[in-house]
Formats: C-alpha cells, structure tokens, sequence
C-alpha cells in the first residue's frame, strides 16, 4: 500500500506526517507543489500556479481545496490532524493497544492548547514583543511543559507512551526541538525543553531516530522558510 501526500512545498501542516512516515521507515509519494512570490514576504503577491490547477480540476475536494490531502488506496482525505493520526496508524506509531493510542492522542492535543497560548500570547504582547516572547519562552512554556510531564503515563523511557516512538514522540520533537519547527526561537523553545526531563528525553531520542536522521539530512529546503 503506497501512500501519496499532497501539500505545498513546504513544512507547514504537512511536516509532522513526513516525519511519522521517516521515523517508521516507510515509503510514500511526497507531492509538493511550489510557491513563489512576487515580492519576498507579500502572502498578496503568492503564485502557486500548478497548484491552482489542481485545485480548479477537483484534486483537493476532499480537503474543502486545501492541502494536506493523503490518498491511500485510490481514496482521498483531508485535515491533517486526522491524516497524522491515520498515517501514525498504518505505520505503527500510535502504541501497542487502544489506551496507549488514546493516550498518545491526548499528549498530541495538548500541544494544540500549547499553540493556542503562544498565539494569545503574541498578540497580547504586540506592543513589546521582546518582553512578551522572553516571558513566553522563560515562564510560560515551561510552565505548560511541567503539566504535560505530570500528565504523561508511566513508561520505561524515553519514549512518551509505552516502550517505542509513537506520534506523541514524533510531535513534540517537531513542535519543541526541530531546527526548523513551529517556533521561530528555536533556542529558546530548546531551553525551555531542557526543563522537563521526560520530554527532553523522548525528544532527543527522536532526534536519533535513523529515520529522523536521514530525512532530515535530505529534507528539501522548500519553497518558502516555514
């Protein structure tokens, strides 16, 4: 069963499901069509032209024309919260039974509540955002790190769940340690990482996937830095 995701080419929405397929081993079709600007930064000035035509001859229907769209055996999906939880399915990360699925599920959301403060955060402080973003990165965060750590299941490390890498593995690496993840102060999201020593490890450890490893030594630089 071959797998075709389709998405910009880009990280963005679609880099958690090419990391999940990396750390399992297994192979896909990565379907990346390019951007480019009319003037660097302006979103107003984007062209996307095959893209368009895609979208125009029904390609991304089941995404309400949007990407990431995953096709598996002839049929086609879209959201990827959904496409990550199905792919970390079929390729064996979603834990050993229903709880550990249910489990690394949950660990998977918070990191959405996480994304949500950050968001409310930046706006809160747009009119001193050196301040607000050292407050972040200092207190807030690690603070949402020591509750993910007490909510996290009893394991034999350094996994999150259970006694293998799983999506919940996958997602806080991208989200807290990536070179290239959600947040653009790596160093800082880093640091705050540092503070909560389960999710350090499981990271850490995802880093050193072979998988990981090698597509992240491949990984295209894409058609925009994000």
């Amino acid at each position: 069963m071959t797998m075709k995701l389709s998405y910009f080419d880009i990280r963005g929405l679609a880099e958690v499901t090419r990391l999940i397929f990396a750390a399992a081993g297994v192979e896909y079709e990565d379907k990346r069509y390019p951007l480019s600007f009319g003037t660097p930064g302006d979103f107003s000035t984007i062209k996307r032209d095959e893209f368009d035509a895609a979208k125009a001859a029904g390609e991304f229907d089941a995404g309400l024309g949007k990407v990431p769209v995953l096709e598996c055996d002839g049929v086609k999906v879209g959201q990827s919260k959904a496409i990550e939880r199905f792919v970390a399915k079929k390729v064996g990360l979603m834990g050993s039974n229903d709880i550990e699925a249910l489990q690394i599920d949950s660990l998977c959301c918070h990191v959405v509540d996480i994304k949500d403060a950050y968001k409310a955060a930046k706006e809160a402080g747009k009119d001193d955002k050196d301040a607000a973003m050292k407050k972040w990165f200092e207190e807030t965060l690690p603070e949402f790190l020591a509750k993910v750590e007490k909510s996290l299941p009893a394991a034999p490390g350094p996994w999150l769940v259970g006694d293998k890498i799983s999506y919940a593995d996958v997602t806080y690496y991208y989200f807290l340690l990536d070179c290239k993840g959600f947040f653009d102060d790596t160093a800082a999201a880093a640091k705050a990482l540092a503070t909560a020593p389960r999710l350090n490890a499981a990271c850490q450890a995802t880093l050193k996937n072979a998988g990981i490893e090698a597509w992240l030594a491949k990984r295209p630089e894409g058609s925009a830095p994000f």
